[in-house]
């Protein structure tokens, strides 16, 4: 289960906080970091190995990850949901996948991930759906 991604381009956590800053400027709420350490957190999930081997299957897997992680941590004081699926998708584009047109699927997925309603496998089954050949 455990695969290696030599030349996969990760998000940082700046990256992530522009994601941010963009989502709030179009969509509206506020800025502001809630915790600094639960954004890193969310961001260094993505890239984790365990004995230099990355605990994730797939690139989709990775993206996966980056929306469950940045959803649940709820690191910033609003706009989480946007932040997650703007770093997923941001994420998905930057290693060449193509992620299907703004559809109410990637609104449900998102939200089902913020209710807690999804386990970060479960997402991913999900997101596989929702990413072109």
């Amino acid at each position: 289960m455990s695969a290696e991604f030599t030349g996969c381009l990760h998000l940082s956590v700046e990256m992530v906080s522009e994601i941010h800053e963009v989502a709030i400027a179009r969509f509206g709420g506020s800025q502001g970091l809630r915790d600094r350490a639960l954004l890193e957190s969310a961001v260094a999930a993505p890239q984790a190995e365990f004995g230099g081997q990355s605990p994730y299957t797939d690139l989709i897997d990775m993206a996966a990850a980056y929306l469950f992680f940045l959803c649940s941590n709820h690191p910033f004081v609003d706009g989480n949901k946007r932040a997650a699926l703007g770093a997923c998708l941001v994420f998905l584009k930057l290693n060449g996948f193509r992620p299907k047109p703004d559809s109410v699927d990637w609104e449900n997925l998102t939200l089902a991930v913020a209710a807690g309603a999804l386990s970060r496998e479960e997402v991913t089954v999900k997101l596989r759906e929702l990413v072109l050949d």
